[in-house]
This record gives C-alpha cells, structure tokens and sequence, in this order.
C-alpha cells in the first residue's frame, strides 16, 4: 500500500514538473518596449501593427504582425515589416571546399528553408590566405546578390601574406557563428596526449610534420598560440600549408605529415573509423559528438576559435543593405540555423550591420598584433 501512495506521489510530482517545464518553455510575449526580433507578441498587437521604433538591427524598427512564411508561420512575432526574400545569392568562397563553403551552404539552406531565398551558387576562388578571393570578389560592381563568406582565417591570411587589400573595403554584413579547431594523429601515432606531443615538440620543435590550413589562418594561429603556452617558438615548427581540412587529412593517412589540424568536426569521420585519434580541442568546452579534451583541460588556458561572417559588395545601396542584415537578422534566430549550428558544433556568435563592422575595426588591428607575435 505504501509503495503504491509512494508511486502515486511520484507520478503527480513528474506530470507537475511537466506542465511547469511546457509551461516556463512558453515565453510570455514581449512588449513593444522590450521587442526583440522573433519574439513572441500578443495577437492584439498584432492586429493593431504595434511597431517597437529602433529596437530592431542597425535602428531599424520591428512591427508586431503575423509571420507569413518559415517556421513562425501563422504566429505572432515582433518582424521586420518591409523585408523582403532574397532572390538569389552569388557567393564567393575565398578557398577550396571546406569551412567557407560549408557555411554559405549552412546560411543558404537556413534562408530557403525559412522562406528567405529562392537560390544560391558559389565560385571557389583559392589561394594567397584569402587575398585572392577577396581581390575578386572586390572587383564585383552593380551586383547586390554577391556576397563573399570571411573569416579570422582571411584577416589573419591577409596579414601574413602581406596584402594590401583591406576587408573593410566591402560592406559587413554579420559575424553569425565560431567554430572550433581539433588536433589529430594517425590512431598508429606515437603520441597518445597533447601533452606528449608538446613535449616532443619543446625539446626539438620540427619534429613533427604540422599540416594545417593557409598560412597565418586559424589552424597556424591556433598551434602557434598553443606553442607558446609550451614554451615552444612558434615559429621554429615545421608548419606543412595545406588548402583546408580534406588536405589536410589526405597528408596524415598518406604519412606524409605527422600531425594535423583543422576544424574538429572535418576530422570526426576518420575518428569514428579509427583511422584518426584527437588529441584536443580549441573550445571552452568539450564539444558535443567529439570525444576528445579541451586545451585547457589539459593544462594549456587557450581557449580560439574561428569565427565567420558575411560580406558583401562596396557599393551596396542603403536599401539592399538594410534588407540584407533584416533577412540574416530573421535567419540568425530560426529553428532552421539552430539546426544547422548544432549540426556542425558551431557556436551561435551574431553581430549584425554596424556592430559587425565595429568588431572589424577592432579585430583586425588585434589580429594583426597577434600575428606579429607569431612571427608569421
């Protein structure tokens, strides 16, 4: 009997904890004083056009209305009134298929899914860190559907390789995610931790092929700047250039480079299949599918990632711009990109319009600063 009161106890407790947990999972619809984009409004506001002046991105203002296509459909949110779908989207990948590329595909499908854009192509332009498809995509004129993926690797890339081409040149659009590097080995590799391989590395610092991406980019900074938490000068490392992860995966199974580095998540297949083994991660955190220790957990506070964005051309008009950093607005806070974001082990960091070009006048000098000590 008292076991049965006990169980009975324990069901209504768990169907509480349910309804509180659907309950608190149910945000309260916001007030035009706190509207945010995507939040929910009241249906009276809605049928009303309550508009939140200069609370949506670069000042612009969010209406309460019934969202007409994507996942809100049919729901009552603060929107941008006046945006428009995107036709079409040119993109230029300033390197071979890899991160780049995978994220304009992740934005494309994110938009089309959210009833944002009908479609999308890219141009592969390679080479130079960056230098080279950011010099093309900065030829492009009269083209409001361009656009160009960019990148710590490019701004570090056009340091490096001594470029005088300035990102800021074209017009931000939005930082929309970072992303996380891995160090692997061959699964018959001699080093079984980060720590035996630094170690190897601090008593002869070339003993072991590094193969990463361009040089100066993410992957040179990330094992420079882990060099130096070893004491090891960076620039003594036998650093192999490759033109993004499937290179450099291509050199470790061949053996003719010892180690790599790349983006975690290039590497997972050839680790799942125990062709690979991590030996740590650039994150704050362990990430999610990737069974492998952070730096830091390791004993090495750094913690570095790549963060990614949106360019687009110099001479974009005021209204094609505002629509733009609208539609990556709307897309930013979707299910379709959380998907996306959770698909790839990225991190959802946003800054649209104007903070977006903020952040570049103040990473690229940073970023500069950290090259140089690099010695790259």
């Amino acid at each position: 009997m008292k076991t049965k009161k006990f169980l009975g106890a324990m069901s209504v407790l768990a169907t509480a904890a349910l309804v509180l947990g659907s309950a608190s999972a149910t945000a309260a619809p916001k007030p035009a004083s706190k509207a945010t984009i995507g939040a929910d409004c009241t249906d009276a506001a809605a049928a009303s056009g309550t508009v939140a002046k200069g609370l949506g991105i670069d000042g612009s203002d969010l209406t309460c209305l019934i969202v007409k296509t994507g996942s809100y459909k049919g729901q009552a949110k603060w929107w941008y009134k006046d945006v428009k779908p995107l036709k079409n989207i040119d993109w230029t990948i300033p390197a071979n298929p890899g991160g780049y590329s995978l994220t304009a595909d992740a934005i494309s499908d994110s938009l089309k899914a959210e009833g944002l854009l009908g479609s999308a192509n890219s141009v592969y332009k390679p080479g130079a860190g960056g230098s080279v498809g950011l010099g093309a995509f900065q030829e492009i004129k009269g083209k409001p559907e361009a656009a160009m993926v960019t990148g710590i690797a490019m701004t570090g890339g056009l340091y490096s390789n001594k470029s005088k081409l300035n990102l800021l040149d074209s017009t931000p659009i939005a930082k929309i995610l970072r992303e996380y590097d891995g160090i692997v080995v061959p699964s018959s590799s001699k080093y079984r931790t980060l720590k035996q391989l630094l170690d190897d590395l601090a008593a002869k610092p070339n003993a072991a092929a590094i193969a990463g991406g361009s040089k100066g980019g993410i992957d040179h900074q990330v094992i420079g700047l882990l060099a130096q938490k070893a004491n090891i000068d960076p620039t003594k490392l036998n650093y192999v250039v490759f033109s993004g992860g499937p290179e450099v995966i291509t050199s470790l199974l061949s053996g003719s480079t010892q180690v790599g580095i790349s983006g975690a998540l290039d590497f997972a297949p050839y680790v799942a299949s125990g062709k690979l083994r991590y030996l740590g991660v650039s994150s704050a955190k362990p990430l999610t599918g990737i069974k492998a220790k952070t730096f830091t957990q390791q004993g090495y506070d750094l913690v570095y990632g790549n963060w990614r964005g949106i360019m687009a051309p110099a001479d974009l008009s005021k209204a094609d711009y505002l629509n733009f950093i609208k539609v990556i607005d709307i897309m930013h806070i979707s299910p379709a990109w959380a998907a996306q974001l959770k698909k790839n082990n990225w991190d959802n960091e946003f800054a649209g319009g104007t903070a977006f070009k903020t952040f570049l006048e103040k990473h690229i000098p940073e970023i500069n600063t950290v090259m140089k000590g690099l010695g790259i």
